[in-house]
């Protein structure tokens, strides 16, 4: 099945930053097997696959192994290739009907504000395992319906995490969100993300991790607007606005390559 795919950088302004996704937008549904087999040819965090619908597009995501749920980065992608390859114009709306319901994205400027489904978080047991698998052992636990959720004290202590994937991979979860106040007045929080289970050991920037981590630090900081970092190898900056059960997610991206398909 011939096809073109766009690599975008994601929740970045600089080429070779932020989290590359690959995006395939298609005439109408292709089968599940091949676009599993396409994200698995890919190998980043997600490939997305589009197409028309009434009202807007079919949205999927695929990470090298499995299809997830809900996922930022390539949502921001696909936004920003149909706006750049003018196959929607820049004043419309993208909207997308997904695994979480319908999302859209609006171009402001040089920012793509993207509305996602806010995802709380509750107390939680903590596995076992768990301490082991970080490195650092938590005091606390949460967990989204998708994610666990820990807050360390310190960035000295996030940055250095060092984590055992084989042993995170075999939590009851999609990936583990780990957090700390920020030390800069440059950001209010940054973050890392890990989802062995998911084929992606460490995800450079995640979207959907901070549909969470949006209402667990509106309680912790109470107020309702963050910028955030997540402080991967390539890092991403990422603006949000948590607006009741709703998250505004908002970056930028930068097109990298262009891609065809010949089977």
């Amino acid at each position: 099945m011939p096809a073109v795919l766009f690599v975008v950088d994601a929740f970045t302004h600089i080429p070779f930053a932020g989290n590359p996704a690959a995006v395939c937008v298609l005439k109408m549904p292709a089968d599940d097997t091949w676009m599993q087999k396409v994200a698995r040819e890919m190998n980043l965090a997600e490939t997305a696959f589009l197409w028309p619908i009434a009202g807007g597009y079919s949205l999927r995501w695929f990470t090298p192994t499995v299809e997830v749920d809900l996922c930022g980065h390539a949502t921001l992608a696909s936004a920003f290739t149909l706006w750049h390859t003018d196959q929607l114009q820049t004043a419309i709306e993208a909207k997308f009907k997904t695994r979480s319901g319908w999302l859209s994205c609006r171009q402001r400027d040089e920012w793509i504000d993207m509305d996602f489904p806010s995802l709380a978080t509750t107390p939680c047991h903590i596995p076992d395992s768990l301490g082991d698998a970080l490195g650092w052992e938590p005091r606390d636990l949460f967990k989204s319906s998708m994610d666990y959720l820990v807050e360390v004290p310190t960035e000295k202590v996030l940055r250095g995490m060092s984590v055992q994937m084989n042993l995170l991979a075999k939590l009851p979860a999609r990936g583990v969100i780990v957090t700390c106040k920020s030390e800069s007045a440059d950001f209010d929080f940054l973050s890392r993300f890990f989802a062995p289970a998911a084929g992606v050991n460490e995800d450079p920037v995640t979207g959907s991790a901070h549909c969470a981590l949006g209402p667990y630090w509106k309680t912790k900081l109470l107020k309702n607007d963050f910028k955030a970092f997540q402080v991967s190898e390539r890092g991403g900056v990422i603006h949000l606005s948590v607006q009741g059960d709703r998250v505004i997610l908002s970056g930028q991206a930068v097109l990298m390559s262009r891609i065809e398909l010949f089977h």
